[in-house]
């Protein structure tokens, strides 16, 4: 690993937390901290160009895809993407922090950065400790750092060993970016930005219904269970298919629970 590497690493690292700190107190808008955000990766990216993801290659297709032109554009909006997500994620206790932790455990039976992966892994579960008992949250700065981390250790390992596919990444991110998806054509058929807080997530829908705990087990055990599909199904397509139709149904499941009007819901 070389210096530029090192620096990329640790600088977003500390600008990352620093954002998220600023967040948590200033509530920054949405418009601010997405172009803070772009230009703080885009930076990252000029200075490591290992962080830039170039082309893609899916089982199911015979040829690689090139970005080409494209390349920055679309690394940079696949780390904005996967940060707003967890961001959003990040709306009841352990959820985060398990699945973060879940994601750890993976790049750990990797060998991917194992001695930076351990200490993530005991940090978390420290972490997970304490949130249980409603002591400690993560935040903004905590998503953040975690995504950032999450984002760069998948794109590394991704340009240099191939440690993981594109379908492989998909599946690992796919609940949180599904939810935020969903979320998103939601708010714009509704006519609203689609950055404006709702109680219409995921975890929202089941708690309404049950508590936090089912809501907890229910997501994360949809998480587990796509990933043993990845892992024992050859056909790659059929996981993600599936994957995304697992998801689908579990909405479909609790969709009575969403609220159109906040204010009327809290009155």
């Amino acid at each position: 690993t070389s210096n530029r590497e090192y620096f990329s690493l640790f600088f977003g690292l500390i600008s990352f937390f620093i954002i998220g700190l600023y967040d948590d107190k200033y509530n920054l808008s949405a418009n601010k901290k997405l172009s803070v955000i772009f230009f703080l990766l885009l930076f990252l990216i000029l200075i490591d160009e290992n962080l830039l993801i170039t082309k893609l290659y899916f089982s199911f297709f015979s040829n690689d895809i090139e970005l080409k032109k494209f390349s920055y554009f679309f690394t940079i909006l696949s780390i904005l993407l996967f940060l707003n997500a967890l961001n959003m994620f990040d709306g009841i206790n352990l959820q985060v922090g398990f699945y973060s932790l879940t994601i750890f455990l993976i790049f750990i039976s990797k060998n991917i950065f194992p001695i930076y992966t351990f200490i993530f892994i005991l940090t978390i579960s420290y972490f997970l400790i304490i949130n249980f008992q409603n002591k400690g949250f993560l935040g903004d700065n905590g998503t953040l750092v975690l995504g950032f981390v999450i984002s760069y250790f998948l794109i590394k390992s991704y340009n240099l060993n191939a440690s993981f596919t594109p379908e492989e990444i998909f599946v690992i991110l796919s609940i949180p970016g599904l939810d935020m998806l969903r979320l998103f054509i939601y708010r714009l058929l509704d006519g609203k930005n689609p950055f404006t807080s709702d109680i219409n997530h995921m975890h929202h829908l089941i708690s309404r219904r049950y508590n936090n705990i089912i809501a907890f087990l229910i997501i994360q055990g949809l998480i587990v269970f796509n990933g043993i599909l990845f892992y024992y199904i050859d056909e790659k397509l059929i996981v993600l298919l599936l994957n995304i139709s697992s998801y689908i149904l579990i909405f479909l499941i609790f969709k009575k629970e969403c609220v159109k009007n906040l204010e009327d819901y809290q009155r």
